[in-house]
């Protein structure tokens, strides 16, 4: 029944040469601010390094974040593991998990990674759709030490680097962002 490659007669005709063959799922599609990457396998390359991975769970409902943390130096501060801070730096960070049990229309499931020291909210996206995910905010550091931020409106890296409003197709690999 969820053969990915079933085939459906396209119209009334008794032409077998006339079929449509359905296609597997496609990728993820991330909107990092007010910029979208189609079919991507859920990567973000930053600079030209994995710097997150973002994957969807169905039951319960969930977003789950892999990511490196650095500071403005580029020294790595701490890592997330599906969600999961690492021992060293479960004292700086926090993450808030929901989950699709917990969510409502407005509400919908998310993550969110803050930083304890500022405040600051360090990272944040949310599930809007089953294969889509919006990156909502971000405040952090690449390998190299330049400052990523993405807002509702645009994705910044440094004070060189700005996407606002790209459409990119990932053809199943990584959503690539500031390739120099």
């Amino acid at each position: 029944m969820n053969n990915p490659l079933q085939y459906k007669t396209i119209g009334i005709t008794e032409d077998p040469e006339l079929i449509d063959i359905e296609k597997p799922e496609e990728g993820l599609e991330l909107h990092v601010g007010s910029n979208v990457f189609r079919n991507t396998n859920g990567v973000v390359k930053l600079q030209g390094k994995e710097q997150l991975v973002l994957e969807t769970q169905l039951e319960p409902q969930m977003l789950l974040l892999t990511m490196d943390l650095y500071d403005e130096q580029g020294t790595r501060v701490g890592h997330i593991r599906r969600n999961a801070v690492s021992a060293q730096s479960a004292t700086r960070y926090v993450i808030r998990v929901k989950t699709g049990c917990e969510a409502s229309p407005d509400d919908l499931p998310s993550v969110t990674v803050a930083d304890r020291t500022t405040g600051h909210t360090v990272f944040e996206a949310c599930l809007m759709l089953r294969r889509k995910i919006r990156i909502t905010a971000g405040h952090f550091y690449t390998h190299k030490g330049e400052l990523v931020t993405v807002s509702p409106h645009y994705c910044r890296i440094g004070t060189g680097f700005t996407l606002f409003g790209n459409v990119a197709e990932s053809r199943g690999n990584a959503a690539a962002i500031g390739v120099r």
